[in-house]
């Protein structure tokens, strides 16, 4: 991931800029101040539309400068970033307003929409987050964008495959596909044929269907054939999203950053390829635990399935071939 503000040299007084995009139908800056301190600026001329009150950020500070303020005859909305050693974090929040108003030419339009998409940031920053996801939690991030890219996009479109994924939001299955719950599970192929189901809801959906899906990786080098990880099937989702469908392309971003996901090149090291699926039809007799069978009183339920004594399941939605 490569930094713009290193291609900025540092002022001896007011800021340096360099225009993000000459595409981009909003004036977007990458900036740097006397101190060498990272800038993100939006300058536009209307005042149809100014916040009463600004978004405060974790490590981000925003200003919004008046023309009499800043010596030109443009408003500024200015976001600065306190720490450097955060500037991929800032650079997927810069990269997020970008990418938001890519298709909006009313200034108006793309105001609001820069200050919600703070807004958004606002609560991701506030969890707090630090460092990279979890093995575990990359592992199980990959499952369910393999199983978009690889089953959903080709059969219902992109725009449509983001519209059915749920895992982000904290609902029991990760997907729900028109009459069918989708449970996505990942594993290394390392490890004993088994997955963890979480809670009592997780194979039990009030839908017809229900079906788990089970993804098997083995790790492997960046660099090598048909490697997978994080950076490269997110950036593969979002090109698509960008030519077809803009709001789908924000929805996408905002489950990414509910799964505590930022982009970050470090996540290239968590590379692997794929070396098997499975999928079971989850009906009657299903190795599984469902609420209602729960003894009163018991609750929060985990448990382990043996792969090997679901084989007899092995089922799909007649939309899927894993031949």
């Amino acid at each position: 991931m490569n930094n713009p503000w290193d291609e900025i040299s540092t002022p001896s007084r007011d800021i340096f800029s360099r225009r993000v995009s000459a595409s981009h139908p909003l004036n977007l800056f990458w900036a740097k101040d006397p101190y060498g301190g990272f800038l993100f600026v939006y300058e536009f001329s209307t005042s149809d539309f100014l916040p009463n009150k600004l978004p405060v950020l974790n490590g981000v500070t925003v200003h919004l400068l008046a023309p009499e303020q800043n010596h030109t005859d443009k408003f500024m909305l200015i976001l600065m970033l306190k720490d450097k050693s955060d500037w991929q974090i800032f650079l997927s929040l810069c990269f997020d307003i970008i990418n938001a108003t890519s298709d909006f030419e009313k200034h108006t339009k793309a105001t609001k929409i820069i200050l919600r998409r703070l807004m958004r940031w606002q609560a991701f920053l506030q969890q707090a987050r630090s460092g990279l996801l979890s093995e575990k939690e990359i592992k199980g991030l990959i499952g369910e964008l393999l199983f978009i890219s690889n089953h959903l996009e080709p059969v219902f479109g992109i725009s449509q495959s983001i519209d059915f994924w749920q895992g982000p939001d904290d609902l029991p299955q990760d997907f729900n596909v028109e009459s069918s719950a989708i449970e996505i599970k990942c594993q290394l192929g390392t490890t004993s044929p088994r997955v963890k189901i979480s809670s009592a809801d997780q194979l039990c959906s009030q839908l017809p269907k229900m079906y788990l899906h089970v993804v098997t990786l083995g790790k492997t080098d960046p660099d090598a054939e048909n490697a997978i990880n994080l950076p490269t099937l997110i950036a593969g989702i979002r090109q698509q999203l960008e030519t077809d469908n803009p709001s789908s392309f924000e929805r996408f971003n905002n489950l990414l950053y509910q799964t505590g996901y930022i982009d970050t090149d470090e996540y290239l090291q968590f590379s692997y390829i794929l070396a098997s699926e499975q999928m079971f039809d989850v009906k009657p007799g299903f190795p599984r635990i469902c609420p209602d069978t729960l003894t009163q009183g018991v609750d929060r339920v985990s448990y382990d399935i043996k792969l090997l004594d679901c084989e007899p399941f092995s089922g799909t939605p007649d939309w899927i071939d894993l031949s």
